[in-house]
């Protein structure tokens, strides 16, 4: 299934909260609790982190685990 738009909304808002990259089995978690494909997730966070990085806003290196 494709990211809705509230799965979009609750993406930006962990990421504006905190521009980091969250655990892989946390991100796995969130992603299997809105039956959404973990890989489309793991794609969306490596996107932001990518174009945060072309932005020059730093990004720390140090995962995290999503609530």
């Amino acid at each position: 299934p494709h990211l809705t738009p509230s799965d979009l909304e609750e993406l930006w808002a962990i990421w504006l909260s905190d521009p980091r990259i969250p655990t892989r089995a946390s991100r796995h978690a969130w992603a299997a609790s809105r039956n959404i494909s973990p890989i489309r997730i793991d794609y969306w966070f490596r996107s932001r982190k990518t174009k945060a990085k072309k932005l020059g806003q730093p990004i720390a290196n140090e995962t995290y685990e999503l609530p």
